[in-house]
């Protein structure tokens, strides 16, 4: 029993002493200063388009405007009859002309160059409060 406790206490003690570290090879306190400097100062500057980036995509913040009053009596005249109502109108899409240069189609077919219309903006629905007179 005393040589494989011996033996043992022998294995830990190099295995021990191979994983202690070197003074030697520790180098200067100050030999990679600028490197972390360098490396610090970049991912701050990676971190900010980052951030700017993602406040670029933040939708418009909503603000709440009240609707405009009816129209406004004076003192001496008479009630308007009338009420609001809410018009829907329809804008149409818009288009942009450009040309489509000549070039070969699918089937290896010329097709000449010509004029073609493009989708710019699509059409949408609006809604538009009106005053309709009651008499």
């Amino acid at each position: 029993m005393g040589t494989k406790k011996l033996l043992a206490g022998l294995v830990i003690t190099v295995f021990t002493m191979t994983m202690l570290p070197s003074p030697a090879l520790a180098g200067a306190k100050q030999r990679h200063r600028w490197e972390g400097v360098a490396i610090g100062v970049g991912a701050a500057i990676l971190g900010h388009a980052i951030y700017q980036a993602h406040q670029a995509q933040r939708s418009p913040q909503v603000v709440y405007m009240p609707p405009e009053p009816g129209p406004r009596s004076h003192a001496g005249a008479r009630h308007r009859c009338g009420h609001w109502e809410w018009k829907k109108t329809w804008v149409p899409p818009t288009y942009e002309k450009i040309w489509n240069p000549g070039h070969y189609n699918r089937k290896g077919r010329w097709v000449p160059g010509h004029w073609m219309k493009v989708k710019t903006n699509r059409g949408h629905w609006t809604r538009d409060r009106i005053w309709v007179a009651g008499r």
